[in-house]
């Protein structure tokens, strides 16, 4: 979403994204090389938007967008078909992107620092050239995070290994559907049981209390299907964990979902472990 709603209009940020994983990341812009100020002007923005909510960010992209008819329903939809794990515990914290004609030592100096301490952030230099037939080609250079970042440092530091595993941990954080599914985790068919996750406040008592009212509303059964895993007994139903939590609360309270759900910490399997929490001991690829 270039030129973002959501923030004041005298700080605008260039370019909001959201990653596959429901991540945002926060993009900046410059035309020529990056002024010495350009990391901490990208800090300021991803501070901002690390206070969205899936809804702040539904309202963004519907204002992004400013078609007739295309309200936050649509928007939610398209947002959820891009990036299926969405919700408000995936959004952060933001990467930043910084992309430039170039990057003096002291931005590249700043970013590998923020960077040994686990912030996702990436340098990339973009260059023009014209070809003798008077052609213009673009280059794309990742410049951090690369072995040779260091020759433009200032003072160069070695990351510890610890910070790799808070950046792994942090694209752990959605595609956790994807990785049950790669891993073989689950047995098609197994059974799973909803449960209202300990952080959960609002309505508590009254889901738990509506989940009860009826045995079959707590149970589910797992399938290996990407988009909707969770066959809910209830009709038979299948459903992305984010849905049917959706539609749990809704019949429980009468209302819609004050906050973005995130549906895979209200499953568990046999053993009492949420979904999230079985995904985390997994790898990427099998």
């Amino acid at each position: 979403m270039a030129g973002s709603a959501g923030v004041a209009n005298h700080d605008r940020l260039d370019v909001l994204a959201l990653d596959r994983t429901g991540r945002l990341v926060v993009a900046e812009l410059k035309r020529d090389k990056a002024p010495d100020t350009v990391t901490m002007q990208a800090l300021n923005y991803a501070a901002m938007v690390s206070r969205f909510t899936v809804d702040t960010l539904t309202e963004a992209y519907v204002a992004h967008r400013n078609v007739a008819d295309f309200g936050p329903d649509q928007a939610l939809e398209e947002l959820r078909e891009w990036a299926p794990e969405l919700a408000d515990e995936t959004l952060g914290p933001p990467g930043i992107v910084l992309v430039a004609g170039g990057f003096g030592a002291q931005v590249t100096n700043t970013a590998m620092f923020l960077y040994e301490n686990g912030l996702d952030i990436r340098l990339v230099r973009v260059q023009l050239y014209r070809t003798s037939g008077a052609e213009t080609l673009l280059t794309v250079s990742q410049v951090l995070p690369v072995p040779d970042a260091e020759e433009f440092m200032i003072r160069p530091r070695s990351a510890p290994a610890t910070q790799a595993g808070i950046r792994a941990t942090q694209k752990k954080k959605a595609g956790i559907i994807p990785r049950l599914i790669a891993n073989d985790a689950l047995a098609d068919g197994a059974e799973l049981t909803l449960t209202v996750p300990e952080k959960v406040g609002q309505d508590r008592d009254r889901i738990n209390a509506w989940l009860d009212a009826a045995p079959a509303r707590r149970g589910a059964i797992w399938h290996p299907e990407p988009g909707s895993p969770i066959e809910w007994p209830v009709g038979g139903t299948a459903y992305h964990p984010n849905d049917l939590v959706t539609l749990v609360i809704r019949e429980a309270t009468g209302a819609e979902p004050r906050a973005g759900v995130w549906g895979v910490g209200w499953l568990r399997d046999v053993n009492g472990v949420p979904l999230h929490k079985l995904a985390d001991t997994l790898p990427d690829h099998p």
